[in-house]
C-alpha cells in the first residue's frame, strides 16, 4: 500500500487489490465514525450502494471498536419506482450488508413514494442534525451519488432532489451486473446534492476497477468543477480516497 499527500494534508492510498483497498477504506471509516461517537455520542453516516463498497462495507461492519446501536445510518440515492424490496435498489442493497437491526436507524429513501413528496421528506432527514461521515464512490463518469457531469451545481441550496441519468450511469449498472440490459436500469432517481455530501465531516471513497480509472484521474488531477462532481471533494478539509492499483493507472 502507497500513500500519495495532496493539499491539506489529505491523501490517496493505492493498494495491490481491490480487497486491500476496501480494507483500507473501512479503516480510514471506522476510525471517523469511532471518533464522532466519542465526541457527540452517536455518528450519523451516510453510504454508498455499489459493488465497489462491498470491501470497505464488510471491513467496516466487523470492526469491533463500533457500537451500532449509536449509528444511524443513511443512503445517498435511490432509483424512482423501483420496488422497496428489490436486491437492485440502493437501500435493499445496503439492507443486506448493513447490521440493521442492531443499527439505531436506518432511514432509506422510499422509491416507492411520491419522488418530490420523497425528496422533500429525506432533506428534513438529512438535515435533521450534522451528518460525521459520508463513504462514497466515483462513478465511470465522475459522478457522486447521483450528480451527474455538467448537471450538478456545487452550490445547490438544496441536500435532496430528483435527477435524470445519463446513459453512461446506466450503463455502468449494466456492467457492475446489477440490471441485465439497459432498458431496465430506471432513468430518473432521488440523491443527495454535492453539499450535502460534502457536509460530513469526513468523506471517504472507495474506488475500485480498471473501469474507475480515468474518473479518479480526472477527479484526482484535473480541474475542479462540475463537469467531473468527483473533483469537488477536492474542497473538503477531510477527505481520503481509497483505490486499488489498476484505478489508480493514471495517478503519477
Amino acid at each position: 500500500m502507497t500513500t500519495i499527500p495532496t493539499a491539506g494534508g489529505t491523501r490517496v492510498t493505492v493498494s495491490p487489490t481491490a480487497d486491500e483497498a476496501g480494507a483500507a477504506a473501512a479503516r480510514a471509516a471506522a476510525d471517523a465514525v469511532v471518533a464522532a461517537i466519542s465526541a457527540a455520542g452517536r455518528a450519523r453516516v451516510v453510504f454508498a450502494s455499489a459493488p465497489s463498497q462491498d470491501a470497505m462495507l464488510r471491513g467496516l461492519t466487523s470492526d469491533s471498536r463500533i457500537d451500532w446501536s449509536r449509528v444511524q445510518c443513511l443512503h445517498m440515492d435511490e432509483y424512482i419506482g423501483i420496488d422497496p424490496d428489490d436486491p437492485r435498489g440502493f437501500g435493499a442493497w445496503l439492507a443486506e450488508r448493513l447490521p440493521v437491526a442492531e443499527l439505531a436507524s436506518f432511514d432509506r429513501i422510499d422509491p416507492a413514494a411520491d419522488p418530490q413528496t420523497e425528496a422533500a421528506r429525506y432533506e428534513a432527514v438529512v438535515r435533521a442534525a450534522p451528518i460525521d461521515v459520508t463513504c462514497l464512490g466515483f462513478g465511470v463518469n465522475g459522478h457522486i451519488a447521483f450528480n451527474e457531469p455538467g448537471m450538478t451545481d456545487a452550490h445547490d441550496p438544496r441536500a435532496v432532489r430528483t435527477v435524470d441519468l445519463t446513459p453512461q450511469s446506466r450503463r455502468q449498472q449494466v456492467d457492475d451486473g446489477q440490471f441485465d440490459h439497459i432498458d431496465d436500469v430506471p432513468r430518473t432517481a432521488i440523491t443527495l446534492t454535492v453539499p450535502a455530501l460534502l457536509s460530513a465531516g469526513t468523506l471517504v471513497a472507495t474506488v475500485l476497477g480498471e473501469r474507475k480509472a480515468a474518473a479518479v484521474t480526472a477527479a484526482l488531477t484535473g480541474p475542479i468543477g462540475p463537469d467531473c462532481p468527483a473533483s469537488l471533494i477536492r474542497r473538503h478539509g477531510s477527505y481520503t480516497v481509497h483505490v486499488d492499483a489498476v484505478a489508480a493507472t493514471g495517478l503519477a
